[in-house]
């Protein structure tokens, strides 16, 4: 019996100072901010350059965020999920359309603004065959709540990838 009154004494301990953490975590975070998803409509636009055309890119990506719970830091994260297949992607010499996957995830510190980067595969027609897939790159400018982690303001501008060679 005795036994069990000396698990049962560190393990009670161990749970009195996770609710405390929790608490202390939660006064620098509204409670209502943390975990929900807030999606804002972002205008892009640019031009991703190669063979076998030119590309041109307009539209609006969805760029829904949340605030993620950080146990370790006590701080919390900026999770944001870019989706740019509301984009629209065309070719300039043959008119033809095409297709661009997402979203991709990305995660931040909390911070009132953030330039975000994201290499994204797009294809003529269909992501069906990986062989006439080409990449691009989208860089949003972005403006956030702090307290609720939304988005108040962005833009987004796509380009040709710079890969070293």
């Amino acid at each position: 019996m005795k036994m069990h009154r000396t698990l049962f004494a560190p393990v009670a301990l161990s749970l009195l100072v996770a609710i405390a953490a929790g608490l202390v975590w939660l006064e620098g975070t509204p409670a209502h901010a943390v975990g929900i998803w807030r999606s804002t409509l972002v205008p892009v636009k640019g031009t991703v350059d190669g063979v076998p055309e030119t590309v041109v890119f307009s539209g609006n990506a969805k760029v829904s965020s949340r605030l993620a719970p950080d146990p370790v830091f006590n701080t919390p994260t900026l999770v944001l999920s870019i989706d740019l297949t509301g984009v629209s992607a065309v070719g300039s010499s043959t008119r033809s359309k095409y297709v661009v996957t997402g979203p991709e995830m990305v995660q931040r510190k909390v911070a009132a603004s953030q330039l975000v980067e994201i290499t994204f595969p797009f294809a003529k027609g269909s992501m069906t065959g990986t062989s006439e897939a080409r990449t691009g790159v989208a860089t949003f400018a972005l403006n956030f709540d702090l307290t609720s982690g939304a988005v108040t303001t962005g833009t987004g501008n796509v380009s040709s990838p710079n890969f070293p060679r």
